[in-house]
């Protein structure tokens, strides 16, 4: 498998482990994975350094949360709303105590169709995976080819070993353990 980097550029500096988080239980790769495995518009995930809680937040939220007041109860909105603008407001407040996962941008799923592709070993399906994955629609193409050729497992099993390799990587960088 080829090594697939942890995108340093976006991370404005290294973090060391503060008070408290010598404590963290250590994170589970499996849970990270299967988050960055279902990425959904809109939404941010971050670990919490010190609880080893990952949370998903709603842009939205979090813009409100950045715009609010200290006295806000923002009982305006639904009461499940009302949790997740709180728990935004925990992130806002409470910046340094959480770490923002891998997104979509960093995971990058189409150059690991792409890696996928180029390691196989039998040149025609090699050149039919690499065919699928051009132009628009390479998300649908790539997967009816893999699913005609019955390669779904090997698929599924390399796609989830690259992204517990990018999460490795990102663990180690951000000095956080991992079990």
């Amino acid at each position: 498998m080829v090594s697939v980097g942890y995108n340093m550029c976006r991370v404005a500096g290294k973090l060391g482990k503060g008070k408290g988080d010598q404590d963290m239980k250590p994170v589970s790769l499996k849970e990270i994975v299967d988050r960055l495995d279902c990425f959904m518009d809109g939404w941010n995930h971050y670990l919490n350094k010190k609880t080893g809680d990952i949370v998903e937040i709603q842009m939205e939220y979090l813009s409100i949360a950045e715009e609010s007041k200290d006295d806000d109860d923002f009982s305006e909105y639904e009461d499940w709303e009302q949790d997740a603008i709180r728990e935004a407001v925990d992130v806002v407040e409470n910046w340094g105590d959480y770490v923002e996962l891998p997104d979509r941008e960093e995971v990058n799923e189409y150059r690991i169709m792409e890696n996928f592709c180029y390691s196989q070993e039998d040149d025609k399906l090699r050149n039919k995976l690499c065919y699928s994955i051009d132009g628009k629609g390479a998300f649908r193409r790539f997967r009816d080819v893999i699913i005609k050729h019955g390669i779904e497992k090997e698929w599924d099993s390399y796609k989830y070993e690259t992204l517990c390799e990018i999460v490795r990587e990102w663990c180690e960088f951000h000095e956080i353990d991992y079990k």
